[in-house]
């Protein structure tokens, strides 16, 4: 193998683990999650298994708004 396959597989490998490592604290984050009702956090961790990195992205953006929702942080307005 040559020095660019070597950096293909080296970039494949490291890109795998930061999925898989998005993957299980978004997993251990969403059952953290005191509002979620237990079908809720199913629907989630499934999520999670069938888009990977798509359900992790979607889990951080909805976030901030169930947190809000519950009334116990409040996002702070920066302009």
């Amino acid at each position: 193998m040559e020095a660019w396959e070597w950096a293909l597989v080296l970039l494949a490998g490291l890109s795998a683990v930061f999925v898989m490592g998005a993957n299980i604290w978004a997993i251990f984050d969403v059952l953290r999650q005191d509002g979620l009702d237990q079908i809720a956090r199913i629907m989630w961790a499934l999520l999670f298994f069938v888009v990977p990195l798509f359900g992790v992205v979607v889990w951080l953006y909805a976030k901030p708004r169930l947190t809000n929702a519950s009334g116990r942080i409040r996002l702070r307005r920066t302009l």
